[in-house]
């Protein structure tokens, strides 16, 4: 009985709501709709501080403020609070924002993939320093899938790693693959490490970096390289910055004057239309500073002052959908797809927010409309697995999802929302497979663990299934779900004792959860409780299980 009552915990799937950016001509100027930073400065360590990352931070803060953007600056962030910031930062960005993610302190690499490291980390071999630190792969694919225009992730957190608990803990960072419209920049090349500068003010990459910020009518790339050429020299050779970019079209930090006769890319550049209206550009600036409700009223005069500014709709429709008030969101995508039936963001903006009400009926021909105008179109692509999963239409959705994991491996949420609908199918090997790979690419994914726990104990792997559950508990103590059912397999391995613990910390943190009276009550029969098994069996049945 049990092991057929032992399913899937956590099935809710978050579709990416924005379109991926498109391309522009080579040699045309990138408009950004918003200018938008999350700037982190890490040194104080208790292994090995660092001089530098704190007055890095606030250095690059104050040159991208007076650029125009808004910004959010943390200092010696430790692992909840950096994993907290980088989750707003994401959430915060919207289709055709340009955004920065600039870090300063200690990063590694593990089996070439890259971590940030928090100022509390105690990682002491390869499990827990993956455990312990933050995985770059989850940034970037939140930043890829934000709709932006261009991301710039610049990365000073090459110093030498003293952390190194385990081989596979190389010094220096792995060299990163970006999607399309994405800049990486790190303080050096892959593998190497960078300088602190301890004797100066600033790192001597971020040192460099702010001077070439700060010169008028340089391109992102000249900023760059400019750097790269001042480090190498400082460092006499020792210390060479390193690039990778796959951006179409120029942007220029601080425009000259004929540069900004061109393109208006400087300070909180809008969409033409936006320009004349300021309740446009301040729901905007609402909207990137994290305060939505200030934000939908502004959108709101904009659209009654104009009721043709279709950007005032996309705004307010995406900061109701961030609110989950999904209904409103419909209804400003319904006025934008009525004078413009194909506008792709739109049709990905609305089928996400019927995904997110169940309505997979009316989010399919949505995503079937992007992807036969865009077929290399990721993000519907993802979206449209969600849709056909949530019509256990299954191989449609593994399809999917196949398909984006061909061109972004690297998404950790791909791979598990494959091993979600693998799982649903019946084919348990490759599930499993699936949230490995998963829990590879993000070693916080505790419902990745919490799944391959569930999968394995559905195929009857019971002692298999234990440390998954007691991995997603250390990440996750306070799910009623995930003591429920790693109660369930210590009961399906003949150890009520410990099942009845877990049951009792079920419901204390869920009192109304009627399958965890029930599953109590047969721990305790199997103690020889009778009583307690007959009154949890009652409670049980009060609340609906028969």
């Amino acid at each position: 009985m049990l092991r057929a009552n032992i399913a899937l915990l956590f099935i809710s799937l978050t579709p990416f709501s924005l379109a991926q950016r498109s391309l522009v001509q080579a040699d045309a100027p990138l408009q950004p709709r918003a200018l938008v930073a999350l700037v982190i400065g890490n040194g104080a360590y208790r292994q090995t501080p660092l001089s530098n990352p704190a007055n890095d931070a606030r250095a690059m803060r104050d040159v991208l403020v007076e650029l125009g953007f808004t910004v959010e600056l943390k200092i010696d962030a430790d692992r909840k609070q950096l994993g907290v910031s980088i989750e707003r930062f994401k959430t915060r960005l919207r289709r055709g924002d340009l955004a920065v993610f600039y870090y300063a302190g200690h990063g590694f690499q593990i089996g070439g993939e890259n971590y940030l490291v928090p100022i509390d980390f105690d990682g002491h071999d390869e499990a827990a320093a993956t455990f312990d630190s933050y995985p770059i792969a989850r940034l970037t694919e939140g930043m890829e899938n934000s709709g932006a225009t261009l991301n710039i992730i610049i990365l000073d957190a090459c110093r030498n790693n003293p952390f190194r608990g385990a081989r596979a803990m190389g010094g220096g960072l792995a060299s990163m693959s970006a999607a399309a419209g994405t800049f990486v920049a790190f303080a050096t090349s892959p593998g190497k490490t960078a300088s602190d500068n301890s004797r100066g003010k600033n790192g001597l990459f971020t040192e460099h970096l702010l001077e070439a910020l700060r010169e008028p009518g340089l391109t992102l790339d000249d900023v760059f390289n400019h750097t790269r050429e001042r480090v190498f020299n400082a460092s006499k050779g020792a210390q060479i910055p390193w690039t990778q970019s796959s951006v179409i079209g120029r942007f220029y930090f601080r425009a000259s004057k004929e540069a900004a006769a061109e393109t208006s890319t400087q300070s909180r550049p809008m969409p033409a239309k936006a320009h004349i209206d300021p309740s446009y550009e301040q729901g905007v600036r609402e909207a990137r500073s994290g305060a939505p409700e200030n934000a939908l009223d502004a959108f709101t005069e904009a659209i009654r002052r104009n009721p043709d500014n279709m950007d005032a709709y996309y705004e307010r429709a995406m900061t109701y959908a961030a609110a989950n008030q999904f209904q409103r969101a419909v209804n400003d995508f319904n006025q934008i797809l009525r004078r413009t039936p194909n506008d792709t963001n739109a049709l990905i903006g609305r089928g996400a927010c019927y995904i997110d009400i169940d309505d997979y009926e009316h989010a399919l021909p949505d995503l079937n409309r992007v992807i036969l105008q865009e077929p290399q179109n990721e993000t519907a692509y993802f979206d449209r697995g969600l849709a056909y999963a949530g019509l256990r239409q299954n191989q449609k959705a593994i399809d999917d999802y196949t398909q984006v994991i061909k061109h972004h491996p690297k998404w950790p949420s791909t791979w598990y929302n494959r091993g979600i609908v693998y799982h649903a199918a019946g084919d348990f090997k490759s599930a499993i497979a699936d949230f490995t790979e998963a829990v590879r690419l993000r070693p916080d994914y505790a419902d990745a663990y919490a799944n391959r726990g569930a999968t394995r104990a559905g195929a009857g792997d019971f002692r298999q299934a234990l440390p998954d559950l007691d991995e997603a508990l250390r990440l996750r103590p306070d799910s009623a779900d995930l003591h429920n059912t790693r109660g369930m397999i210590l009961l399906a391995i003949n150890e009520p004792a410990k099942a009845l613990h877990d049951f009792d910390e079920a419901i204390r943190l869920s009192p109304l959860m009627g399958r965890a009276y029930s599953n109590r009550a047969e721990a305790r029969q199997a103690l020889g409780d009778r009583t307690g098994s007959t009154a949890d069996l009652r409670r049980a049945s009060e609340l609906g299980i028969r």
